[in-house]
Parts: C-alpha cells; structure tokens; sequence
C-alpha cells in the first residue's frame, strides 16, 4: 500500500502526495473551488511527468470508477477498502436475507447500524452491470440479487452484511 502524505494549502486546499510500491508519485491537490490537478511523478523524478485538472464532477467520477462502485474486478473474492477505521464493502443481497423487502428508512441504517449506503449495482444482463442508485434515499428497498455498495466501521459493518446476506457469504460476488 501506497503512503500517503497531506499539507494544508492555506488559502487555497489541500495537496496529497501518494507514493506508490514501484517508486512513482501521484499528486493530487484539491482546490477549496472544487478543481483538482493531478500530477504523476515517475520514480526518482521530482517534476511531474503529466498534469490533468478535473472539475469537481469529474473528479468524483473518476473517483467512483477507481473506487469500484460501477465494476469490481472479477479476480476478487472479497473486495473491502479501508481508509482509517472506514470500511467500505460490497455485498449481494441474498434472497433470505432479513434486509428483503425492506426500506433503508425501516432499517434504519445509519442511525441503528452506522452504515451509509452508497449504491445499488444490478445486473443488466449479459454480464453487464449497471448502477440503479447512487446514495439511494430511505425509500429505497433491497431486493434479492442487488449489489449494496456500504460505508461503515468494521463492527457496523459486519452487522450489516448479516442483514444483507443473512448469513450466507456473498462479498462482492458479481
């Protein structure tokens, strides 16, 4: 895993330099306007190599894509990230689960369990997936075979993959 290091930028945000295991360097500062300029530093080099600034939007997209909520790579078992004591997880809902045809808000997620749901993945055939919501609302109820993309402590969310899976291990099975 890569080491992370932050400085306040006063006046104008914050920068991130991420020093990745093969020696390159991938900068990032945030703009307190929302832009983003990304820098990559190839190993031993101190000028960045290349530069992209991203508009808030697109770099939540890109965000998004990196952090798995639109695909998850096949060749994982169980995919989990973890920032801090931040988890986040994916986990199929199963048809037995207890969270079956249930609202967030019957639930109670985040204030019963501390959990934030972030979006529901369904198959849209042929192997494809598509994102049915993303922060859905407490309207919105589980169905079996969804895919629940969660934020939460570890504790929170182990008892949260009770209620989605009902007890049968289904992280991430896409």
């Amino acid at each position: 895993m890569g080491v992370i290091k932050e400085a306040e930028l006063p006046g104008l945000g914050k920068k991130y330099l991420v020093e990745l295991e093969g020696g390159e360097r991938i900068g990032v500062v945030v703009y307190d306007e929302g832009l983003r300029d990304l820098f990559y530093f190839a190993a031993g080099e101190n000028e960045p190599a290349y530069t992209v600034t991203l508009t808030d939007q697109e770099a939540r997209q890109i965000a998004s894509i990196l952090g798995g909520v639109f695909y998850q790579p096949k060749m994982l078992e169980k995919l989990e990230m973890a920032i801090a004591d931040l988890r986040i997880e994916w986990l199929k809902v199963t048809p037995q689960a207890p969270a079956v045809g249930k609202s967030i808000g019957e639930l109670n997620l985040r204030k019963n369990h501390g959990i934030n749901v972030i979006a529901i993945i369904e198959d849209a055939g042929r192997g494809k997936k598509k994102c049915t919501a993303i922060n859905p609302g407490p309207s919105f109820v589980f169905l079996p075979g969804q895919m629940v993309v969660a934020a939460g402590k570890a504790g929170d969310i182990e008892a949260f993959e009770e209620l989605i899976t009902g007890g049968g291990v289904q992280n991430g099975a896409v």
